[in-house]
């Protein structure tokens, strides 16, 4: 439980990065944006298995709700610019 515990953590540090890096950061350009949101969806993506996991993620709500709460609100604020892309691309 421990090790799940330290490798949520560290995905948590790197999403906080980089989500502080898309909506706070100097880009050069859009497609460096970009490139910073696939490395967050990625990233994301690698919370799937821990947060399927019924046992460890009750455990986790009992011990750590705010991060709990701010890994679903990350994943909200990727479904939202997922969203925006989606409508924005039938605009053009």
């Amino acid at each position: 439980m421990h090790e799940k515990y330290r490798r949520i953590t560290e995905i948590k540090v790197q999403t906080d990065n980089l989500l502080t890096q898309l909506s706070e950061g100097e880009h050069r350009s859009l497609d460096v944006w970009a490139n910073s949101l696939t490395h967050l969806k990625l990233a994301f993506g690698t919370f799937i298995p821990f947060m399927r996991d019924p046992v460890f993620l009750a455990r986790l709500k009992q011990h750590d709700a705010v991060m709990v709460s701010e890994i679903v609100m990350t994943g909200r604020a990727l479904m939202a610019l997922q969203n925006f892309f989606r409508v924005a691309s039938k605009q053009l």
